[in-house]
């Protein structure tokens, strides 16, 4: 009976190597018009199985890459990272004088409220804080305020339209990466 028991579980083990042996093999079109098999049927859904005719009509093989091909291949993938990585930070850059140019636009024109009630008569203004307190704020000191927002918001366009493109270039940028 433990011969027959040790028999079945060999039988059982060469059962689950065959099944596993004889996967389903799907033939597709790739994207490039070349034809893929695979044994996955979500790379070519909507395919049937395939079955293999027996004969290899032709087997495209890449020769062997000789061993001074390879690091230069590994050269230039790490130079092709290391400049999307240059291209990524510059466009970062950009992207962050932007958002302060909005943001500085947004406290100017959020102050330009209350600079146009300076025309009034008097030299104060009153707000009011969160909590629903009463402000008085000088004028002068609102104006100045106001007017340094303005050479902020100023500087920041021109560095956008100018500066940035010229730090970029001075570092060695290619012409789209700011685009």
């Amino acid at each position: 009976m433990r011969i027959a028991g040790s028999g079945l579980t060999a039988v059982l083990a060469v059962a689950v190597l065959a099944g596993a042996a004889h996967a389903e093999l799907f033939r597709c079109k790739g994207p490039d018009g070349k034809t893929i098999f695979t044994d996955q049927k979500k790379v070519c859904p909507g395919a049937d199985p395939s079955e293999p005719a027996g004969v290899v009509h032709r087997a495209d093989t890449a020769a062997p890459p000789d061993a001074a091909s390879v690091p230069a291949a590994r050269e230039s993938d790490a130079h092709a990272k290391m400049e999307a990585a240059a291209e990524a930070q510059w466009k970062h850059k950009k992207l962050d004088a932007e958002r302060h140019l909005a943001e500085i636009r947004a406290r100017r024109d959020a102050m330009a409220k209350f600079v146009s009630h300076c025309n009034r008569p008097g030299r104060y203004v009153t707000t009011r804080d969160d909590a629903g307190i009463q402000q008085v704020v000088n004028c002068s000191d609102l104006k100045q305020q106001f007017d340094e927002l303005e050479t902020q918001v100023a500087a920041a366009r021109d560095y956008l339209a100018t500066g940035l493109a010229e730090e970029c270039r001075r570092a060695g940028c290619l012409p789209g990466w700011l685009r």
